[in-house]
């Protein structure tokens, strides 16, 4: 093999790839979502994967079923339930320096090996027990896959192949195979005529039917969750009133997450060159600018209809388009060299101050990352627990801390319990309800973990106080435990202080979801 200039982007991209396999072997806890996740897979059989999942989680059924494979065959540890997010992080690294040697020429090459290899947004979640590095991996392969067409039309079988098999592991997959699909059909229209496109279209019957059989088998329960459309909505996911005002807002949203770019001009700068390589491109190979436009086409009218959030982790699979946009206007600027010398340099400028930004924290981060990922460590609070729990104790979590209970903890070892929510005072929550879920119990092991609702411990701990005696109030970074001595006679409840709207707790009983 030659080696060329271009192949300098195998440095950046050898460092993102690096960052990655040190963060994911910190082995830090689990944190809600994941534990949500991980939960599922310990606890159901593959059968039960098809169905609803516990907690209201959705993920593609591909993928759970080898993750579930995996901890089968390797165990829980957090390290092998997060192997196969590392297995598509790298993957995604290889699959770039690929399109960077083949597709782009050294400049572009370095600037794509800078923009995929120090993604924060791809390091961390490599590192997660999510399918968001799925989604990045399949949106990537797709659209390579389909530029491999482009060269020759009798490799439509495989494209649609793939599709068909990505949708199983993606359903970001399945979101952006349609996009290139009438991009690919059009092509071919276009070089060979109607009777063609219509033979490269019904090959699509394959890509439909498993798409069709994955919804059937089990994407139909990972819809109708009401309360996540107003949650994305506050993030900008959805429009919220004017659709342009929504619009004109999303690329500052955007920049901020998934792309963690530094705001101002470096977030400006980016947009422009995506702009600018997709007209590039659209002029000088229409169809591979109008391959790399679909998606972000497919995700402005997805979110615009309410149907797919274009915010945050949820528009990860938007990052490969974006990022061989910029590194083709990169190439195209530098290629002008003498006769747009000013445009070069900025161009250059804002890539490498953007990489400049990025590569440090990167580093450090993956280096010595936080000893939790959302601020909390129920790993070490739930064996905390475990092991100063007495006989007749009751232990009390908050609603948000079930999950981490239910995975670092057995159910039946720390019942009997109560899990508590802070509510607004009204009919649904009276003052007797805690003393009286606390009857009959000397001692109450408490624990607030994940801070969902920022008022919960401070609750928490104002009514336990009013119960009894807090003996010790532990620390696990900003989850917290209390021991509390509950008194002969509950003191009276204190009144609501002024300004303060959640001063009631609520109990329930652990239900099974």
């Amino acid at each position: 093999m030659t080696w060329r200039w271009g192949d300098l982007a195998l440095v950046p991209l050898v460092a993102g790839a690096t960052a990655q396999v040190f963060l994911w072997g910190h082995d830090r806890p689990l944190w809600l979502d994941e534990q949500m996740i991980a939960i599922n897979l310990r606890d159901n059989g593959f059968r039960e994967l098809t169905g609803s999942l516990m907690h209201h989680q959705s993920a593609p059924l591909g993928w759970l079923a080898v993750q579930r494979a995996i901890v089968l065959v390797l165990g829980t540890d957090e390290r092998v339930l997060r192997l196969l997010p590392l297995v598509f992080g790298v993957a995604t690294l290889a699959v770039v320096w690929l399109v960077a040697r083949r597709w782009l020429g050294p400049v572009g090459a370095v600037a794509a090996g800078l923009l995929f290899g120090l993604a924060p947004a791809l390091v961390r979640y490599a590192a997660e027990l999510k399918q968001y590095s799925t989604d990045a991996f399949c949106a990537l392969a797709l659209l390579v896959l389909a530029a491999w067409v482009l060269d020759d039309q009798r490799r439509m079988p495989v494209w649609w192949v793939a599709a068909a098999a990505a949708s199983w592991l993606s359903m970001d997959a399945i979101l952006v195979t349609p996009g290139l699909a009438a991009v690919l059909v059009g092509t071919v229209l276009r070089r060979q005529g109607w009777r063609a496109a219509l033979r490269a279209s019904l090959l699509g019957l394959a890509w439909l039917a498993a798409t069709a059989l994955h919804y059937l088998v089990a994407l139909r329960y990972t819809t109708g969750e009401p309360h996540l459309k107003p949650w994305w909505q506050a993030r900008g996911g959805f429009p919220n009133g004017n659709l342009w005002s929504w619009l004109a807002d999303r690329p500052a949203g955007l920049g901020v997450d998934p792309l963690s770019l530094p705001r101002g001009p470096v977030t400006t700068g980016f947009w422009v060159l995506v702009l600018a390589g997709l007209a590039m491109l659209l002029v000088r190979r229409t169809a591979i600018g109008l391959l790399l436009a679909a998606p972000l086409a497919t995700a402005v009218v997805l979110g615009a209809a309410h149907t797919v959030p274009l915010a945050s982790r949820l528009a990860i699979w938007l990052l490969p388009a974006l990022f061989l946009a910029v590194a083709a206007a990169v190439e195209a600027i530098a290629a002008l060299r003498g006769r747009a010398l000013i445009p070069a340099i900025a161009a250059l400028l804002v890539v490498a101050v953007g990489a400049w930004s990025a590569f440090p924290p990167q580093i450090r981060y993956a280096a010595h990352p936080p000893a939790t990922v959302d601020g909390v460590d129920d790993r070490a609070a739930m064996a905390w627990i475990k092991a100063h729990r007495q006989p007749g104790d009751l232990v009390l979590v908050t609603i948000s801390s079930i999950p981490g209970l239910r995975w670092y903890a057995s159910m039946g070892e720390l019942r009997p319990g109560w899990f508590v929510r802070a509510v607004t005072p009204g009919p649904a929550c009276t003052p007797d309800e805690l003393p009286q879920g606390l009857a009959g119990h000397r001692r109450v092991l408490a624990y607030s973990g994940i801070r969902t609702n920022p008022a919960a411990p401070a609750v928490l701990e104002s009514r336990l106080a009013e119960q009894g005696q807090i003996l010790e109030r532990r620390q696990f970074h900003h989850g917290i435990v209390w021991v509390v001595e509950l008194a002969s006679t509950a003191r009276p409840a204190a009144p609501t202080l002024p300004g303060q709207k959640t001063s009631c707790l609520q109990l329930a009983a652990f239900g099974n979801r």
